[in-house]
């Protein structure tokens, strides 16, 4: 556990700033928190960074703003970091809790880098290793019973307070039902997450669970399940730790209802937290949808795009409304429509052959591994 040297207080009628931030540092904006207060009192949410171009930060604050935006109750937001949080980042975090007269603090994973470490570059290659980070929050926030994990490419758009207020009914994790899990157990993707160890029909999208940390910290430590699950299934690594997370809690999950992880553009986003696994990344492309809208809403209200000019602005999303991943989802010209349509073709023809082949290679690694 990072232990907190100071602890830095901010009172709705009182400010005060520390100029030269301080690693793993308890900035508590509503008073000196308990842990231990009753979980309707306080909400907890982690957030991960990885943030080696210092870009990434920014993606975290706006889910950051859009919670503090929608929520009246206590929060206390959880960075968890490496040393590729700049001092610049982090003092802008810092200014967006005291903002909004809210709790943050700061947990850098340095410790447990030898654990990192142990995970082959090719995961790191697809992903990135801030998706690892996840798998620390009971071990290093062990003095709190539930959080709230998101990832840092959603917008929340309601009072987060509903989704803490979810009863978990004992179980480890809730989470909506991933799109994936609507697919046949013998397609592709259902051949992946069956091989996984995982529910097919409880496969969950890993971007917005609730983490029951009690129960989960009496079943072991978590961290150590999750790094040696990953390194006996990396051939079966198709969806970043998310099958982690389905495997090991296999019936050991609660469903919650899709508005706390809605993906779908196109439609109404109002009273949901949106998803940007469908469509694009708000922050690569611009297409007028209104998630997009409402990201960059929050981004310029937000510590990074507060000082943007108009035409910073216009400039900014009309050079994502150019880009390639535009174009392309859009099929703007006859020679991408063709590719799209021939490679659908192919899949379907080769679908059989491709699953026995997922299926062989399973065989194999199993076999090995004995």
């Amino acid at each position: 556990h990072t232990t907190h040297d100071t602890r830095h207080t901010t009172h709705d009628t009182r400010h005060t700033t520390h100029d030269t931030p301080i690693a793993d540092t308890q900035y508590d904006i509503t008073g000196r928190i308990n842990h231990a207060q009753s979980s309707d009192e306080i909400i907890h949410v982690a957030l991960a960074i990885y943030d080696p171009s210092g870009t990434y930060s920014q993606h975290a604050g706006v889910v950051m703003t859009s919670i503090f935006e929608n929520t009246t109750s206590k929060v206390i937001v959880h960075i968890l970091h490496d040393d590729t949080l700049t001092d610049d980042n982090r003092q802008r975090f810092i200014r967006t809790a005291e903002k909004y007269s809210q709790g943050l603090e700061f947990h850098n994973i340095a410790e447990h880098n030898d654990m990192i470490s142990r995970v082959p570059a090719e995961f790191v290659k697809n992903w990135t290793i801030g998706a690892l980070f996840r798998a620390f929050v009971p071990d290093m926030l062990h003095d709190i019973n539930k959080i709230i994990y998101l990832d840092c490419d959603v917008v929340v758009n309601l009072d987060i307070l509903e989704l803490w207020s979810i009863n978990l009914n004992g179980k480890s994790v809730a989470g909506v039902r991933d799109n994936l899990s609507y697919a046949s157990s013998y397609s592709i993707y259902g051949t992946y997450i069956r091989l996984s160890g995982c529910n097919n029909k409880q496969y969950i999208n890993s971007g917005v669970i609730i983490m029951n940390l009690d129960k989960i910290r009496k079943s072991g430590q978590f961290s150590v399940t999750f790094i040696d699950w990953m390194l006996r299934h990396l051939h079966l690594f198709t969806w970043g730790d998310q099958s982690a997370i389905n495997s090991i809690f296999r019936d050991d999950i609660e469903l919650i209802d899709p508005k706390f992880n809605f993906y779908k553009p196109g439609k109404d986003i109002s009273d949901c937290i949106f998803h940007m696994y469908f469509g694009g990344k708000a922050w690569k492309v611009f297409t007028g949808q209104e998630y997009q809208c409402l990201y960059w809403k929050l981004w310029l209200s937000s510590e990074w795009g507060k000082n943007t000019s108009l035409d910073e602005m216009l400039e900014l999303l009309c050079t994502l409304a150019n880009s390639p991943q535009v174009q392309e989802h859009y099929h703007m010209n006859s020679r991408i429509c063709l590719r799209c349509v021939t490679a659908s073709i192919i899949r379907r023809i080769c679908n059989p052959f491709r699953i026995a082949a997922i299926i062989i290679k399973d065989m194999y690694y199993r076999f090995k591994l004995r």
